[in-house]
Parts: C-alpha cells; structure tokens; sequence
C-alpha cells in the first residue's frame, strides 16, 4: 500500500496504518539522525519524536509526500537536540552505555578490520566537522538518498542552495578525510 494510502486509513483511526509508516521509515530516520547528532541514543529519541508528533499532526499533512514530511520533521527534531544539548563529551564510536560499535566483519582479519573501524571513525568525524547545513544536506541526499528537488522541500531552501550545499560538504569531507592522518591521503591523487 502507498504511503498517501496509509496516511488516509492512519488519519480515519487505523492504528496498523501508522504502524506500517513506522516500520517503513524509522531505520532511514534512524540513520540520518545519527549522522547528524553523532550520538545513537539521541538519534533513538529524534525517530521516537518524529512519530509522536507525525502522530499528532496527522490532519495536517498535506504539504509534502509523507516520506519528506517525516525527514522535515526529523530535521527540525535533531535541531532541537542540538540547540538544548550541554556540551557533553561523546564518543562517536561508543552507544550510549559505552561499548564500541563495531561492524561484524565475517572473513575480514584483524588488521583490515581495524583499518575499517578507523575510516568509519574519520568519516563519522569528517561529517560531525561540517557545519550543520552542509551536513543536513549531504546526509539527506548520499545516506538517505532523497532527490535533490525533495531535500529543498525538506528544508525549505531553493534547489540551488541543496545543490551548493552538498558540492561544497562534498569538497569539506574530502579535504578532511585526505588530512585525517593517512587512511584517506592517497586517495584522489591518481
């Protein structure tokens, strides 16, 4: 069923319909809102706000396709976190109960898994650096791979700004990760 299908039913009471959106979004809001705030526990608490206020504004959506609407949402959600947030100190590579997340490996050795576990690290820190615009922008269309024509609906800027935007956090993120101690320096220049 489409998501304009859904939305009807979710507004006329059925609560399976809502849940269906849930389960279609909540991991492409989840990975956004981590790779904004940095933080897995925040950006657990970023979806679970989207769908309770989504929930609550039901009646009026009508704007954008559900889909842009809840990444809209999520957007302002992750900027509301940001503006109350003390600066605490957070491990990008920690959950919120201070083990390290690691990506399972299967058949990769401990050598290449560890290089793995540094480039996600100097990619995370890379994306974390870039001022908040740029890195809305470039998440939204290399992650979570919306139009550029929907990230300019999401955030309420003209298509030339989301593509400004994202040349220029493409160019900052490769300047930072060629000087982010070698793991990335040969890249680019053969």
């Amino acid at each position: 069923m489409d998501d304009e299908s859904l939305l009807e039913r979710a507004r006329q009471g059925d609560s399976a319909a809502f849940t269906t959106l849930v389960e279609r979004y909540q991991d492409d809001l989840y990975t956004m809102a981590v790779r904004l705030l940095g933080v897995p526990a925040d950006a657990a608490d970023v979806v679970q706000e989207t769908f309770l206020r989504a929930y609550m504004r039901l009646p009026e959506l009508r704007a954008l396709s559900v889909r842009g609407w809840l990444f809209r949402v999520a957007v302002n959600a992750c900027r509301d976190v940001q503006r109350r947030a003390v600066r605490r100190p957070a491990d990008p590579l920690e959950d919120g109960e201070g083990k390290v997340l690691e990506l399972p490996s299967p058949g990769v050795g401990p050598e290449a898994a560890a290089e793995a576990r540094e480039r996600a690290a100097a990619i995370r820190e890379a994306l974390l650096g870039l001022p908040q615009d740029y890195r809305v922008a470039v998440v939204l269309r290399d992650v979570n791979d919306l139009a550029y024509e929907e990230i300019a609906e999401v955030l309420h800027v003209p298509l030339g700004t989301v593509k400004s935007r994202i040349s220029r956090a493409r160019t900052m993120l490769a300047g930072a990760l060629r000087s982010s101690g070698g793991l990335f320096a040969a890249e680019g220049h053969g």
